[in-house]
């Protein structure tokens, strides 16, 4: 019996933190977040030029444009925690220069509350919105600036460094 519990206790948990941080696969902690790549990190040859590359990294950014076509990002690494008393998450901004990062033409942006706003009806706040990058740049733009700070993204990196993936992290 209380190896039974003890099942559908950890399958629990493992369901609230996929819930919490939006993805699937593996049954990691919701704090669990990727090692951050220093923005001044050193290296020889393709590494130095995109640190990124091949990664999954959690940032803050400060600003989001159009350029050549492209969409980039000016983001420094940062962490998630668990703040277990309003079962939601804290962001901790990383403290390195901001560095610009380029969105591959066919990245998936998927935005939660508050980067969409709230005006999504039928659907939750923490429910990521598949949205387009000329979208998710303007609304970027439009947010209160103390609103943007406190944001946080997951991003994924192909290996040459682009972003396939931008998740906004939910925070009611």
């Amino acid at each position: 019996m209380h190896a039974s519990r003890h099942r559908a206790t950890s399958r629990l948990l493992t369901f609230a933190a996929l819930a919490l941080t939006g993805c699937g696969g593996t049954a990691e902690g919701p704090a669990a977040t990727p090692t951050p790549v220093p923005a001044t990190a050193t290296a020889t040859g393709p590494a130095a030029e995109n640190p990124f590359a091949g990664t999954k990294q959690f940032v803050t950014t400060d600003r989001a444009w159009t350029d050549g076509g492209l969409t980039k990002l000016s983001v420094r690494s940062a962490e998630k925690k668990v703040n277990t008393q309003f079962d939601t998450w804290e962001i901790v901004p990383g403290t390195g220069e901001f560095v610009t990062v380029t969105l591959a033409k066919d990245a998936r942006v998927l935005l939660t509350v508050p980067i969409r706003g709230d005006d999504a009806p039928g659907t939750s706040g923490g429910e990521p919105l598949l949205t387009s990058q000329a979208e998710f740049v303007t609304l970027l733009t439009q947010l209160d600036p103390r609103t943007r700070e406190g944001a946080g993204f997951d991003l994924s990196f192909d290996g040459e460094g682009r972003v396939t993936k931008v998740q906004s992290l939910y925070k009611p």
